[in-house]
């Protein structure tokens, strides 16, 4: 089978690549087109439930008189393998320990090893990230750095995803605690995040009935509503649970985590009990007045700012209204609606449970006619490119799958495997369907694909730019990290001021606030007396003289804040509460020589060294904004940048990453510097290169490293051609040659 150079409809990137590619590389793009792939041996699926996946598909394929593609060899499939499950392309290493293995069992133990690695949880967390739309560009940014932190570390740890679902929509409480409230803070609007909500996982889109019946579907304004008042009550403007009261201390619900485990009756009891304690504990403190109570909230203004969008909370009073406008007969304007589900059974809450809890049971429960199915579709396409049921979130009561026999299979199995989201890719990938050749023609507008393989398809962003970071600095999954040490220590002291606050209650910041006024009250006086009687004047310069007073006033409240701060968490940390959250790389992360790089650097003379070293990090600059994997880069990358121009989601709505072609695009890759990135000195592949002494041993490596594999006789030929008229630059006209080519940017 031969892979075509260029790729009609969607694949027209390459065309416009080549058109402004120079001769070389046009020459050795050539040499690409010609390389005709090896037809492996058939793959048995070794999982019976891969083995009845296949049935399944070849049963259909009988029926619509189709055959399946060839069986994929191996250079073609650890590249696949990589990319599908880990996002990037294998090292050099990775893909030689892989095609010289003779394990009969090689294929599975690979699916194995790379769902259990930090590039799989990378990978995926760039596809969940798209899903739910994960933004830094949102109210809280600490907020939405530790709900992507969670995010990572569930779908590490293989959290079942209705689990993960479940935890999503009834997540409640404070950041430090549970980063998950990102989820609800991503949308200020409620009713707008409900549409999201059921889009994502129910598949579903009743958007539209937001504001009147849908016109393509069956959903009423007031079923929009109904729905609604299930997850209404979740308040986005809490305050950490402080309700500075009058007197006494801070007003504060009993902890979540004590209520874990307990019965509707202990539950009640233990609340009686807390609320007994906190009464007593309130006896006999001394008592505030209005003022001084007044005074404590003007001063604690500026202190608690860094608290705004940490905390959610739930309130089960809180229900919507149906808007001014509603112009049905079934409700009136104004009118408070009670929850109502869609379809399926009812979610009717049990003894101590919330309305939003019944809803996440309802949602995520295997007897949901759509929740699972929606996964199980959304995984498939995921992994074969098109869906059975498409598009993957406009289902209705009429949608039908392609293959309903095995949509069924794939909603079952999904049930089997308790919602596991790795054990149901692992028996996708092991069928003998997914190990055969890609589909290369397009499905066109309107059909569905037979399956007889996946379907060949341009990497994502995120895959580009991981793959030439595993160029340039070799394996980076260990860049994943874990938990981010500056997101957590300001977390700390985020809550230790809530926790301080608390204890001193109003009494206690009264005193702070007598103490911080003191320095300053007096000055303050002046200023306003001086402001209000220059207020009448209309001469200009007195004009400017009450801008001047103001500002100054705000100064002096600014430092009244400030040794408010104080008072409260002490000098140390209250200054660095002042600085804000940092979240820059870390300086660990910068590039260094490798050994056999200073160990020439040192053998220099001690004059030439210095100037050795200056020379090194020069070359390697380029590579330096290339030590990370996408997914521990700003969510999303800013306009303009690699990962944008080549179709990174801008998160604004659910799946709205693009694998389009486009002349941004064309002029990156043949103009940009990502080629300056991965053959500079610096690089991990330049470094493998010059291990090389031969120069077509050199540009063997580049095959492997962009292809996983060695270029075929006829390539050797014309790669020697272009050596042998290119001099000293034939390595980087041949990787440009690779990376601009179709067969580099296609997963095949």
């Amino acid at each position: 089978m031969v892979l075509p150079l260029a790729f009609t409809s969607r694949q027209t990137a390459q065309v416009r690549l080549h058109a402004f590619a120079p001769p070389t590389t046009m020459k050795i793009a050539l040499a690409l087109s010609f390389f005709t792939l090896a037809l492996g041996s058939a793959f048995a699926a070794n999982l019976p439930e891969s083995q009845k996946i296949d049935a399944l598909l070849a049963k259909h394929w009988e029926k619509a008189g189709v055959k399946a593609n060839p069986p994929v060899p191996d250079e073609v499939l650890v590249r696949r393998l990589y990319l599908d499950i880990a996002g990037r392309v294998p090292t050099l290493a990775e893909t030689r320990a892989f095609l010289s293995s003779s394990a009969p069992d090689k294929r599975q133990r690979l699916i194995d090893d790379l769902l259990a690695s930090d590039g799989y949880t990378s990978h995926t967390f760039n596809y969940f990230a798209d899903l739910l739309r994960l933004t830094d560009n949102t109210k809280g940014r600490v907020t939405a750095q530790a709900y992507e932190e969670w995010l990572k570390k569930k779908l590490k740890a293989n959290t079942p995803y209705d689990q993960l679902v479940r935890e999503l929509l009834t997540t409640d409480g404070a950041v430090w605690n549970n980063g998950a409230i990102g989820f609800y803070m991503r949308d200020e609007n409620k009713l707008d995040h409900l549409a999201y909500t059921v889009q994502t996982f129910l598949g579903t889109q009743i958007v539209c009935a937001q504001c009147h019946n849908h016109p393509f579907d069956k959903w009423t304004q007031m079923d929009y509503y109904h729905l609604a008042s299930y997850t209404y009550g979740m308040d986005q403007r809490s305050k950490n649970g402080l309700e500075m009261k009058g007197n006494g201390k801070a007003e504060v619900d009993i902890p979540k985590p004590d209520l874990t485990g307990k019965t509707p009756q202990e539950a009640k009891a233990l609340k009686k009990d807390y609320r007994q304690k906190v009464a007593a504990a309130r006896e006999g403190m001394p008592q505030v007045s209005r003022e001084d109570a007044q005074q404590v909230k003007q001063a604690l203004q500026d202190v608690v700012k860094p608290l705004r969008y940490t905390n959610i909370s739930w309130n089960d009073k809180d229900k919507p209204k149906l808007p001014h406008d509603y112009a049905y007969s079934d409700g009136k304007p104004g009118q408070v609606i009670e929850p109502r589900v869609l379809f399926g059974h009812d979610a009717i809450p049990k003894e101590g449970e919330t309305r939003l809890q019944a809803f996440a049971d309802w949602m995520t429960s295997p007897e949901n006619p759509r929740f699972t199915t929606v996964i199980a579709n959304r995984l498939w396409k995921r992994v074969f490119a098109q869906g059975l049921i498409e598009p993957v979130d406009e289902m209705m009561d009429s949608t039908v799958a392609s293959q309903p026999a095995l949509m069924d299979y794939l909603t079952q199995l999904m049930i089997a495997q308790k919602y596991s989201i790795k054990d149901f890719l692992r028996i996708i990938y092991n069928t003998d369907t997914y190990q055969r050749m890609a589909d290369t023609q397009e499905v066109a507008l309107g059909e569905h694909s037979h399956f007889t393989g996946p379907q060949l398809r341009r990497m994502s962003a995120e895959q580009i730019w991981d793959s030439l970071s595993t160029m340039v600095r070799g394996n980076v999954d260990s860049t994943v990290d874990e938990e981010n040490e500056r997101l957590h220590s300001y977390m700390d002291d985020l809550s230790l001021l809530v926790d301080t606050l608390k204890e001193k209650g109003v009494p206690g910041l009264a005193e702070l606030a007598k103490k911080a006024n003191a320095a300053n009250e007096e000055n303050l006086a002046k200023l306003e007396a001086q402001r209000k009687a220059l207020l009448s004047s209309k001469d200009p310069a007195d004009l400017a003289k009450v801008k001047e007073l103001a500002q100054e006033a705000n100064r002096l409240r600014r430092e009244r804040s400030q040794d408010m701060l104080v008072g409260i968490l002490g000098e140390d940390r209250a200054a660095k509460m002042r600085r804000g959250y940092n979240d820059k790389q870390d300086e660990k992360k910068r590039i260094k020589p490798d050994a056999a790089t200073l160990a020439k650097i040192n053998e220099l003379p001690k004059n030439e060294r210095k100037a050795a070293l200056k020379a090194f990090f020069t070359a390697a600059r380029p590579t330096t904004s290339m030590s990370v994997r996408a997914s521990e880069l700003p969510s999303p990358a800013k306009p303009g940048s690699i990962l944008r121009t080549f179709g990174q989601s801008d998160r604004e709505e659910i799946e709205n990453s693009s694998r389009d072609a486009s002349i941004p695009q064309a002029l990156a890759l043949l103009n940009g510097p990502l080629i300056t990135a991965v053959v500079s000195p610096g690089s991990n592949l330049s470094s493998a290169i010059d291990q090389a002494s031969a120069p077509i041993d050199r540009a063997s490596i580049l095959y492997e490293a962009f292809l996983s594999r060695q270029p075929s006789s006829q390539e050797t030929t014309i790669l020697q051609s272009v050596i042998d008229q290119r001099g000293p630059s034939y390595l980087e006209d041949i990787a440009h040659a690779l990376l601009t080519g179709s067969q580099f940017l296609f997963i095949q």
